[in-house]
Order: structure tokens, then sequence, then C-alpha cells
């Protein structure tokens, strides 16, 4: 299950005790705060998702203002970027299989983008274009 959230500049703090570890808010330049897990980061007005795996750990994801894309878990210590360098305006879908995990973004052009994480290796492969539904 994926939990978005997106905020109005005017929002002072929003709490998501149905994620218990996740809370989100913004500052007076609209650009958001997320917390979860513990560990807090700046996101762009899109703002941070939860996403609640099925095969592997939960994870929350977003996208700074500087279009690096970025996520954490229980247990990262930070947030972190994401592999591959990749640049994004938002998050737009999560996709799993009982072999992996998929985050896709668009960008500020309107192209899609995908990472890949192999749960054999526990490796994310890096950003490649898409233009499916999915990735």
């Amino acid at each position: 299950m994926k939990s978005r959230f997106r905020l109005a500049a005017t929002a002072a703090a929003v709490s998501l005790a149905a994620f218990g570890a996740v809370g989100v808010s913004t500052s007076p330049a609209a650009a958001a705060t997320a917390t979860c897990y513990g560990y807090t980061g700046n996101f762009n007005d899109y703002g941070a998702d939860f996403v609640d795996w099925q095969y592997g750990p939960d994870e929350c994801f977003g996208v700074a203002p500087s279009g690096t894309i970025w996520h954490t878990w229980s247990g990262a210590g930070s947030w972190k970027e994401m592999p591959g360098g990749g640049r994004g305006l938002a998050v737009v879908g999560y996709f799993e299989s009982s072999a992996g995990k998929a985050v896709k973004v668009i960008t500020e052009a309107g192209n899609y983008y995908c990472n890949y994480d192999d749960y054999a290796t526990n490796t994310w492969g890096g950003w490649y274009g898409t233009n499916t539904d999915h990735c």
C-alpha cells in the first residue's frame, strides 16, 4: 500500500499515526519536510510517500527541491539518495513482485524513469526510461 502526501503551503504539520513512523510538514517556502522512521528530509511540494512493500521492508520515497530522489527505511540511519544519479519532479508509481520492486518518477519534461531493486542481490540497478504504465 502506498500513501501519498500532497501538501499545502499553509499546512503546519500532519501526524500520520496510521503509519506510526511517518510525519510530514511544510515550511513557508512550500518545501515539504518529511520524517520517516525518525529520519527527517527536505522535499519539494509533492512531499514523501510511504510504501508498504509486500515482500521487502517498507520504505519512504521523495524528491528533493534539487530533483534528487531519496528513500529511507527502518535502520537506514538517514535518508539515502537513490543510486544511479536520477532526477525527477515526483515519484508516481511503485511496483513489486516476489523477485523485486521498482520506483517510477516523472521529470519536469514529462518523461518517465524507473529504478529496479532485485531482491536476490538487494541492489538497485539504476534509472531507465519507460513509456509503459509500469516499470
